[in-house]
């Protein structure tokens, strides 16, 4: 058996007008609108805020060494594993998200030696499934194994 892809965008169905189509994408949130009309990111891998990335976007900065810092953690296997790097700017009280690693089919032990390059000073928090002992682990919960410290 074998398989084929076909990649389309709305400008390829030849059976909506233009006017029709136009409708259409105008139809959807603003920030689904390139995935759903171009697959740009494909639906469901990629943009999480209903606002275009533009408006929350900024240019790199040096980040001051005093802003309180935090990991976020989520394991995953078949489902990628993610992780985020949240920097607090108190005095305007503005949240960065300054690191980002998403993996699939990795090990705890090989997440965290992509999640030490980040400081292992760097407390993380994760949800409950990472307390859960699993067969893989040896009756060892998740989190305890070579993870980055709990905050």
């Amino acid at each position: 058996m074998s398989r084929h892809v076909t990649f389309m965008t709305i400008d390829d169905a030849g059976h909506y007008s233009p006017e029709q189509r136009a409708a259409i994408v105008a139809a959807y949130p603003e920030h689904e609108r390139e995935a759903r009309a171009k697959g740009i990111p494909v639906l469901g891998s990629g943009r999480i805020f209903p606002v275009p990335e533009e408006m929350i976007a900024c240019e790199p900065f040096r980040l001051p060494r005093w802003w309180p810092r935090i990991g976020a953690l989520d394991f995953g296997w078949d489902h990628p594993s993610a992780a985020v790097e949240l920097a607090w700017d108190t005095e305007a009280d503005i949240v960065y998200l300054t690191k980002a690693h998403r993996a699939a089919q990795q090990t705890p032990a090989m997440q965290a030696l992509a999640l030490k390059a980040w400081g292992e000073w760097l407390p993380f928090a994760w949800p409950r499934d990472g307390r859960r002992e699993t067969l893989e682990g040896a009756g060892v919960a998740l989190a305890t194994r070579n993870m980055p410290r709990m905050g």
